[in-house]
């Protein structure tokens, strides 16, 4: 009776949920996973837990709690597209406890589960910023509870990825100027205090000791921009990027939440944003990082949300009048993406796997290269591997991709030539979805002449806001007397 008494009461709420998890279904059913979400998983898949964290992680940019589950989930024999739906239902329920527990109005409860990000690039994309969400929301739900947990749930945020390691500090770093200003730490035995800083600093050291950057690191990941005025512009643009690409929009988004938090005397909570701008504008940051600022701003306007709804102040309306609008903007962005999703390749790696599968089965040597992108190179060759059940190029000895000066893998060059395999993998790509792939004529006239010819061209693009975006592909060069013999 209780059950469908709390049903019948809040059946708005429940309503979102089912409404949630069924979009969520349709939209993983038709993802194909793309070269990111493969590198973890390869990683996990091929080799121990003392080689990813004493050696390989290092190269991800990224601490490894993710792997580590990964880890466990393969070897309880989840598939690869297992994981998917694992994570899909990882964001259901986190879905559940911000509609079930937040204390914010219904509009703002129903609408926000349906954000680009919250719907679609931290649950339908596998990959660990899906882990960010429900850890912000316990955070926000248990805020005023034991600082033991709290510990705990930093620590483990830290461990995700390193943007969510300087929310996790932000957010630490707010807890502790609020237990002192208000008087709570007094009234805290002495010992939990420790004990929590103790948890939070063992998980802060393990964060910074799996992502510290190896000497041969060759990624962009881990580029550092040095410049004043150059971290400052990016800081900003970091900020501004959440209602991409409308740029005033997003100034007036953040001032209107800035009077929010200065109605509600919290401007000390806008702390983690300020962080997690300055740190973007340090090192690399991309699309998922600038969707990162969602969970957060969910999670400090859960826990600095006023308990009396009697008189709302000016800025308080602003604040929501800005939620309503990014909510209201960023479903528009969800819908695009899932309807793109459904009708055009995200990634062309389960294309091409298909397409390899019988020539692999056949024993045919596949060679890999790269034409046009000297900082990823063939890097998103590894989204094909997870779909067989061994590396299937003969010039790559590890199974995922290296982000290290000492991987070997060249451009289209005689060097690739001269081992004569039956199929070579070409790895290239342009910035949108409507650009052409071509190789140089150089490139092209050195597989001719070689005897190869272009079989297949697989391709796929992601969708950015209501654009479409970094396109790749995979081009297929057969060798002509390989359908001879």
């Amino acid at each position: 009776m209780r059950m469908q008494s709390e049903i019948r009461s809040r059946w708005p709420e429940w309503t979102t949920i089912i409404c949630f998890a069924a979009v969520v279904a349709f939209a993983i059913a038709c993802h194909e996973p793309w070269a990111d979400e493969a590198q973890s998983w390869q990683l996990a898949r091929t080799l121990s837990l003392p080689a990813i964290f004493q050696t390989y992680i290092r190269y991800e940019g990224a601490p490894g709690l993710w792997h580590f589950l990964l880890w466990i989930l393969i070897r309880l024999h989840v598939s690869y597209a297992g994981l998917h739906w694992i994570c899909g239902g990882i964001s259901v329920v986190s879905i559940a406890l911000l509609v079930l527990n937040a204390p914010f109005p219904r509009y703002l409860k129903l609408a926000l589960p349906f954000t680009y990000f919250l719907l679609f690039q931290y649950t339908v994309v596998a990959r660990s910023y899906v882990l960010v969400p429900i850890l912000l929301y316990l955070v926000a739900f248990l805020w005023k509870r034991s600082p033991l947990v709290l510990a705990l749930l930093f620590g483990l945020l830290a461990n995700v990825a390193l943007h969510a390691a300087v929310i996790s500090g932000g957010l630490a770093l707010v807890y502790s100027i609020e237990q002192i200003r208000t008087g709570a730490s007094k009234a805290t035995p002495r010992r939990q205090l420790l004990l929590s800083a103790l948890i939070l600093a063992s998980f802060y050291a393990l964060a910074l000791w799996t992502a510290w950057p190896p000497a041969d690191l060759s990624s962009h990941i881990s580029s550092v921009r040095g410049q004043s005025r150059q971290f400052l512009a990016l800081g900003i643009k970091f900020l501004f990027w959440l209602l991409y690409p409308y740029w005033l929009l997003a100034v007036a988004f953040w001032i209107s939440i800035a009077l929010c938090f200065r109605a509600r005397k919290s401007l000390l909570y806008l702390l983690p944003v300020l962080l997690l701008a300055a740190f973007s504008g340090v090192v690399h940051f991309d699309w998922w990082h600038v969707g990162l600022q969602v969970p957060l701003a969910i999670c400090l306007l859960w826990i600095t949300w006023p308990p009396s709804e009697d008189k709302i102040p000016r800025g308080e309306i602003a604040g929501r009048v800005a939620i309503v609008v990014m909510a209201v903007l960023q479903i528009l962005w969800a819908a695009f993406a899932i309807q793109f999703d459904h009708y055009n390749a995200y990634s062309p790696d389960q294309a091409t796997a298909a397409y390899l599968r019988p020539l692999v089965e056949q024993n045919k040597t596949i060679a890999l290269t790269y034409s046009n992108n000297p900082d990823c190179r063939a890097c998103r060759s590894v989204g094909i591997l997870p779909y067989f059940d061994r590396n299937i190029y003969m010039n790559e000895p590890l199974p995922f991709w290296w982000w290290s000066t000492r991987n070997q893998t060249v451009e289209v060059s005689k060097q690739v030539l001269d081992s004569r395999p039956d199929l070579i993998i070409v790895e290239a790509g342009a910035p949108d979805a409507d650009s052409p792939v071509n190789l140089p004529a150089t490139q092209a006239e050195l597989l001719n002449g070689a005897g190869y010819r272009l079989a297949h061209t697989f391709c796929g693009a992601r969708p950015m806001g209501f654009r479409v975006v970094d396109k790749s592909c995979h081009l297929i060069f057969e060798r002509e007397s390989l359908h001879q013999n």
